[in-house]
């Protein structure tokens, strides 16, 4: 007998319910409410809303109390994350870091739920969905209060993407509050946008221009970011909620903008006298159930926040069966001691593998350490080497400065009278001295004061011509000195 699964799809306009025996749906029923989720603390609110669904289930008939809640995405955050590659221990600390690096609301304020996708090239591709917790703490208590269990949950999003047919697709739900946007690239939901319309819009052509020009951005936005996979024309975008009422609407949309729009479809079979377009979230849902029946949606977690989620059964209430059940009983404890060992080991290879993942991410950084000192010695010692060989130039030069001041000194101080210079070059070998002079007695008298300073290897009168002035005709001596310096032969 194909099992049954129940469905449960609450939102600030109604409470939808399914029940489905394996692929056939067998009931639909809802009620209408006018609510605030987010504020349905309010104890009238909350009393109002467990009377609506405790009327629903009975009205129709319905005892299953497990059932698989769903909420919309007005209030819930979700995206697509990468990280690392971690041993399986460290992923729920990694992806509380990179929620809290991620979302625009606070950690503590939210039940966070994630599932891993993929791992490739040592990175692990894994999607995440954040509900506030006082939401979801007050819908549960709603839940226990009418008598049901619930026992997985997910966001309308999600529900509506896991109908989709293909890896690449758009979806757009337009309902009477609010509307969502889901871009599915390989079985990936990014992004996924919900937004509430303004409260003066009533009817679907008034809203249509707000969801066309979203959805426009949105796809822009992606093709942005994903160049090499862009959303292009032959990508089917699917329709649901009031805008699959309307062919002439969406067969509009569908021409401006320039791609395939078709409604979505339901993907499990149901009665002719039951209308399955407006429970398409329900059968989302329960296709978490029915996983061959599903699109090809990759992301398929369980947002019920683990303190709600059932427990598993304990030895203590296997123990506590009746004499006639012993035999059967200490099978099952046999196979539950077996499965705890199995967890136990379980646990202990995560911890060893959290260990040598760190030990090794420590080697790693200490070789790496190691190769960087050993450059940096490698530097140090260059640049000393160097330093070094600046220094001795340096030196070289302060003392040929300082040979060079005393030997200007010297051919300055040691001037005969009426002598006068005209120029000085000093090459380090050789010191030439150009000047005037009325006699060559004077010339004569500044080069005997300049060898006897003892400054010069050689001193040597290079040239002495008589000259007549042009100015006044007069006459004077040009001479040249050559003054060897010491020790430069």
């Amino acid at each position: 007998m194909a099992s049954k699964i129940t469905t449960l799809y609450i939102s600030d306009t109604g409470v939808r319910l399914m029940v489905a025996r394996g692929k056939r749906i067998s009931k639909l029923a809802e009620a209408p409410l006018d609510i605030n989720l987010a504020d349905v603390s309010v104890k009238v609110r909350e009393e109002e809303l467990v009377a609506k669904i405790k009327h629903l289930f009975k009205f129709h008939k319905i005892k299953e109390k497990k059932v698989i809640v769903g909420l919309g995405g007005l209030h819930c955050l979700s995206r697509p994350i990468v990280l690392p590659q971690l041993p399986r221990a460290m992923l729920d600390e990694a992806v509380i870091r990179e929620a809290k690096r991620v979302l625009p609301v606070p950690t503590e304020q939210l039940y966070i739920s994630w599932q891993v996708m993929s791992s490739v090239e040592g990175k692990i591709n894994a999607f995440m969905v954040a509900i506030p917790q006082q939401m979801a703490d007050t819908l549960i208590r709603v839940l226990h209060q009418v008598g049901l269990k619930p026992y997985q949950m997910d966001i309308k999003p999600l529900a509506l993407a896991r109908l989709v047919p293909e890896a690449t697709a758009v979806v757009v739900d337009v309902q009477s509050r609010e509307f969502d946007i889901v871009i599915m690239s390989e079985g990936v939901p990014q992004p996924i946008r919900t937004l509430a319309f303004p409260h003066e819009l009533v009817s679907l052509a008034d809203k249509l221009p707000i969801v066309k020009n979203e959805l426009e951005r949105t796809i822009q936005f992606f093709n942005s970011n994903n160049r090499e996979k862009p959303i292009g024309p032959g990508v089917n975008v699917y329709v649901s909620g009031e805008l699959a009422d309307e062919p002439e609407y969406y067969g509009t949309m569908a021409q401006e903008m320039g791609y395939q729009v078709v409604p979505l479809p339901s993907l499990l079979k149901c009665p002719k006298q039951l209308d399955p377009a407006h429970y398409l979230v329900n059968i989302g849902l329960a296709l978490k159930e029915l996983r061959k029946e599903s699109g090809p949606l990759l992301a398929n977690l369980n947002s019920l926040p683990v303190p709600y989620q059932p427990k598993p059964v304990s030895l203590k209430k296997i123990i506590a069966l009746p004499a006639t059940g012993v035999a059967i009983g200490l099978v099952v404890i046999l196979a539950l001691t077996i499965q705890e060992a199995a967890g136990s080991i379980d646990a202990v290879k995560d911890k060893l593998d959290a260990t040598n993942f760190i030990l090794g991410q420590r080697q790693a950084q200490k070789k790496e350490l190691a190769e960087k000192i050993t450059a940096l010695n490698k530097e140090l010692a260059s640049a000393d080497a160097q330093r070094k060989v600046f220094t001795n130039a340096l030196d070289n030069i302060s003392r040929q400065g300082d040979a060079i001041d005393g030997d200007l000194v010297a051919t300055v101080s040691n001037l005969v009278s009426d002598v006068s210079l005209g120029s000085i070059s000093h090459n380090g070998r050789i010191l030439s001295i150009a000047g005037q002079s009325p006699s060559e007695v004077e010339i004569l008298s500044y080069a005997r004061n300049l060898d006897a300073t003892g400054r010069f290897f050689e001193v040597t009168v290079a040239s002495i011509a008589r000259t007549e002035s042009s100015d006044n005709g007069t006459e004077h001596m040009d001479f040249s000195l050559a003054l060897q310096l010491e020790g430069k032969k």
